[in-house]
C-alpha cells in the first residue's frame, strides 16, 4: 500500500486547486417590524480573490427543519475583489437563520439595524456567523453574559442552532449574577438544521427587571447559542455570541520573538466533517528559520460511521515543499491505525480494535526529531487503547523555511478508490506545541 503515494497527491492537489468550501450560518436573520420599528439584518460577501466566486444564499426560517423544508439556495456571483450586500433576506414578519455556502476565499459579516418608519438607522449590531472555528461541540457547554430586562426598556431574545442533520436536545440553565438559578433547567428539542427562538426570555420565566444575567447552553448535537439585547424602538441593539474562555496561550511563548515554545490552540468543534466540507488546513505561522526538537499536536475525534471504502483519511503533517511529516489512517474494517512516515511503503500499524463508530476519542501525536520517534496515545472517556511508537522519522527538519508547516485534518473526495472522507466525524478542541 503506497500511502505516502496518497497523501503527495492530496497535498499536491491543495496547493493547485481552490480551498474546500465550506458554509456559516448567520444565527439572526430578521425582517420584522415591533412596534413601528423595522429590524432587519444586512449580510456583506467579499471576494478578496483574483477568481470570481459563487456564493449560496438559503434562508431557512425558525422552526423549520433545514433539511426537508427550507428550499434550495439561491446563488449568487462575486466578481474578484468585490463586495456583494444582501438584503430583504427573509420574508417580511419572519425570522430566522441564514445559510451561506461557498468557497473558503470568501468572508462574510453581518448586522442587524432598527430602521424607523423613514428608513433612518436607530441602532445597528454586529451579528457573528457560526462557522466551523466557532460552532459549539455536541455536549460542550456554551455560556451567553450580559442578559438583562431593565426599566429603560431593554429586553433580551434568547435562540440557539441546532447545527447537525439530526435533531437535537439542549438543556438550558439561567443564572443571576450571584449563582441564584431562574427557575428549572429547560429541556428543548430543536428540529435537524433548525434555530429557535424564545422573544424577552427573561419575561418567559417570570422576572420583572434583572441585569447582568448568564445563560449556559449544551446540545446533545454541535449547536450555536445566542441573544439580541435590545431597546424595542430605542438607540440600543447589542449582539451577545458565547463567551470565550481563558484556555490557551494567544501569544506564543517567550513573548512572541523567535525564541521559545509556538504555541496554536483550536478551541471546540473546527471541523464536523460533511459532503462538501471535509476537510480543513491549517498552515501554521512559525517563525521563519527557526527549528524545533518536538511538535505535541492533541486534538479530540468523534469517529462517526466508518466510509464505505477501506480507509479514512484523518490526518496529515506536512511542509509545503512536498514533506509530509506523517499521516493517519484508519482502516474501518479492522478498527486499525495507519501511520504514513512520509516515504513510499513506510508505514507503521496499530493492533486491531482500538476504533469504534460514534465514539468520542483523545488523541495525542510526539514528533520527537531528537528521539527520533513519532508516538501516537489515543484515550476512551480516560483510558488509554492504544499507544502507537513508530520507531522512527524520515524528516529532521522540523521548520518554517519559507514553506510553511501545515496541519491537515479530514480528507475531501476520494481519492484511489479505497481513500474516503470521515464524513460525519468531527474535529475538536486542537492544542498544538513546538518546541526548541
Amino acid at each position: 500500500m503506497k500511502k505516502s503515494v496518497l497523501f503527495g497527491v492530496v497535498a499536491l492537489l491543495a496547493s493547485l486547486v481552490p480551498a474546500f468550501a465550506g458554509e456559516v450560518y448567520v444565527p439572526f436573520v430578521s425582517n420584522q417590524t415591533i412596534n413601528g420599528t423595522l429590524y432587519q439584518t444586512k449580510v456583506w460577501v467579499t471576494n478578496p480573490g483574483t477568481v470570481a466566486r459563487t456564493v449560496g444564499v438559503r434562508f431557512i426560517e425558525q422552526g423549520i427543519d433545514g433539511t426537508k423544508s427550507a428550499g434550495k439556495a439561491t446563488n449568487v456571483g462575486v466578481a474578484p475583489g468585490a463586495t456583494v450586500v444582501l438584503t430583504n433576506l427573509a420574508p417580511a414578519g419572519k425570522s430566522g437563520m441564514l445559510e451561506l455556502n461557498g468557497a473558503s476565499q470568501l468572508v462574510v459579516e453581518a448586522r442587524v439595524q432598527a430602521l424607523s418608519p423613514g428608513g433612518d438607522v436607530l441602532s445597528s449590531a454586529d451579528v457573528p456567523a457560526a462557522a466551523v472555528a466557532n460552532a459549539i461541540a455536541a455536549k460542550a457547554t456554551a455560556y451567553l453574559q450580559g442578559i438583562e430586562r431593565t426599566a429603560r426598556g431593554t429586553i433580551s431574545d434568547f435562540g440557539v442552532l441546532n447545527l447537525s442533520r439530526s435533531s437535537a436536545q439542549c438543556s438550558i440553565k439561567t443564572l443571576r449574577a450571584d449563582a441564584r438559578q431562574i427557575g428549572s433547567t429547560a429541556i428543548i428539542t430543536l428540529l435537524p438544521l433548525s434555530v429557535r427562538t424564545f422573544a424577552d426570555v427573561l419575561s418567559i420565566l417570570g422576572q420583572g427587571f434583572l441585569t447582568d444575567v448568564h445563560i449556559e447552553v449544551s446540545c446533545d448535537q454541535q449547536f450555536y447559542p445566542y441573544a439580541l439585547v435590545y431597546k424595542v424602538g430605542g438607540p440600543e441593539t447589542g449582539f451577545v455570541a458565547p463567551s470565550n474562555s481563558l484556555d490557551g496561550d494567544l501569544v506564543p511563548a517567550g513573548g512572541g520573538g523567535t525564541t521559545g515554545d509556538f504555541v496554536f490552540t483550536k478551541a471546540g468543534t473546527f471541523l464536523h466533517a460533511v459532503p462538501g466540507n471535509s476537510a480543513v488546513e491549517y498552515p501554521l505561522p512559525l517563525p521563519s528559520g527557526v527549528k524545533y526538537s518536538q511538535a505535541i499536536i492533541e486534538l479530540d475525534l468523534f469517529v462517526g460511521k466508518f466510509p464505505d471504502g477501506l480507509f479514512a483519511g484523518v490526518f496529515a503533517m506536512r511542509r509545503q515543499d512536498r514533506t509530509l511529516y506523517y499521516g493517519m489512517i484508519i482502516r474501518g474494517d479492522r478498527q486499525k491505525t495507519i501511520l504514513d512516515m512520509g516515504l513510499t511503503d513506510d508505514v507503521v500499524t496499530g493492533g486491531n480494535g482500538t476504533w469504534d463508530e460514534n465514539t468520542n476519542y483523545h488523541l495525542k501525536f510526539l514528533y520527537d526529531t531528537a528521539g527520533r520517534n513519532l508516538t501516537l496515545t489515543v484515550t476512551k472517556a480516560g483510558t488509554v487503547v492504544q499507544n502507537l511508537s513508530s520507531g522512527h522519522i524520515n524528516h529532521f527538519d522540523l521548520s518554517n523555511n519559507g514553506k510553511a508547516v501545515t496541519l491537515d485534518f479530514g480528507q475531501d473526495g476520494i481519492a484511489d478508490g479505497a481513500y474516503f472522507p470521515p464524513i460525519g466525524w468531527s474535529f475538536s478542541n486542537l492544542q498544538v506545541t513546538f518546541k526548541q
